[in-house]
């Protein structure tokens, strides 16, 4: 905010100081419904991290075999018995296993001056001007955390997908196990698999996504509106056993220009919060348009997605209520002192705003360091998040395609 005394040539360059350039008003994933709440979170808790514990589902109905009668940790494959048909033998009661969520906390400050000198050159009050600018920082700063979580869940996915590429024969003919995109991710797949990665490939040449290259998010070759739009109702599809009211779908420019060309775009639109969205599908899917995810570069043999897919594009689809999100309570968030001896006498007023929050992907386990609050580049590392819940539990779908 100050301008040094070598700037002082003339008034314009001071009354510079004030200026302000237009915010660009993004649409913050922050400010929709793909954040939520949870009553666990407690972002005041005595260290940096917490947890929220949760009961996996039970199994189902067991029989033991002769004699037992010790809890059945994994359930049986028989869930209904005619006892009619059975001897004297104990039955085995089913056992609850909980699981547990850990979450990071980080906090964020910014701080500006005012210089007594700029205020008199320029007739503006400098301190409201830092205030506007506090205000626009902590929502674009809470934005950019959702984003890096969101990346964070992407780069975990794809860590899961090179571990099912593992070579099983110890390499001796020279191929990886799994080459197909329905071997590694969930959401090409008709199973139900909880060891695959969970997101969506646009694979070629297949209904299920065993093609051998990359196609884009919607085809533009195709007359047909359903087959143009066909890899986001499959990507979708890894919801389908409940189908979701609506989710919401996070695109890069170049890919809502591809949406937009095929004609795909509904007429009406839905306003969430703050933001009319613009809907596909009769409004079961709310477009976002950011320039925050753009194309990945990774190696063929860490991603799971053959040699033709060395480099490709990443969009999102998310269910409401996809990242948990609670406010930290900040000793002295905002703060002013005053340094009257600055500038030959001139003084000089500093304005801090402090603001701490929790941003935590639903479904995944925070596994970075618990020692340091979390940084957006701690939030975007694939090894900080590890997948805890099932997956029809998950809120966030990677989408990969060309």
């Amino acid at each position: 905010m100050a301008i040094s005394s070598s700037a002082f040539g003339t008034l314009n360059k001071a009354i510079s100081a004030y200026s302000d350039e237009m915010y660009t008003r993004a649409k913050k994933l922050v400010s929709t419904e793909i954040v939520g709440t949870d009553a666990q979170i407690n972002a005041n808790g005595e260290d940096f991290i917490g947890q929220i514990r949760f009961y996996k589902p039970l199994g189902a109905y067991a029989v033991g075999a002769t004699g037992g009668s010790a809890e059945d940790t994994t359930g049986s494959s028989n869930a209904v018995v005619n006892v009619a048909t059975q001897g004297e033998d104990y039955g085995k009661t089913t056992n609850i296993s909980t699981e547990v969520q850990t979450y990071i906390k980080t906090v964020r400050t910014h701080g500006a001056n005012e210089y007594m000198v700029q205020s008199v050159i320029s007739g503006e009050q400098g301190l409201e001007k830092i205030a506007r600018d506090f205000a626009e920082t902590r929502a674009e700063d809470e934005d950019q955390a959702l984003r890096s979580c969101l990346s964070g869940v992407l780069n975990a996915e794809l860590a899961t997908a090179n571990a099912k590429q593992v070579d099983t024969d110890a390499g001796t003919d020279g191929n990886q196990a799994a080459t197909l995109y329905s071997q590694v991710w969930a959401g090409n797949a008709v199973d139900g698999d909880a060891t695959k990665a969970f997101g969506y490939v646009a694979a070629s040449s297949d209904t299920i996504g065993t093609g051998s290259t990359l196609e884009g998010l919607v085809d533009l070759t195709e007359s047909a509106p359903g087959k143009r739009v066909e890899h986001l109702i499959r990507a979708m599809g890894a919801w389908s056993d409940y189908a979701p009211d609506f989710v919401y779908v996070v695109v890069s420019p170049e890919t809502y220009l591809d949406i937009k060309v095929a004609n795909l775009v509904d007429d009406e639109r839905v306003t969430d919060g703050n933001i009319s969205f613009e809907t596909l599908l009769g409004g079961v899917m709310r477009v976002i348009v950011s320039r925050n995810f753009g194309s990945l570069s990774a190696s063929a043999t860490n991603t799971g997605l053959g040699s033709n897919a060395t480099t490709f594009k990443t969009s999102y689809m998310l269910l409401p209520g996809s990242l948990f999100m609670a406010a930290t309570d900040v000793p002295n968030p905002v703060a002013i002192e005053r340094n009257e001896g600055v500038g030959m006498g001139s003084g000089r007023t500093t304005a801090w705003y402090r603001w701490g929050f929790v941003m935590h992907p639903r479904g995944y386990n925070f596994a970075g360091t618990a020692t340091a609050f979390a940084t957006n580049a701690t939030l975007a590392a694939g090894a900080s998040w590890e997948r805890k819940a099932d997956m029809l539990n998950l809120g966030i779908l990677p989408i990969i395609h060309k």
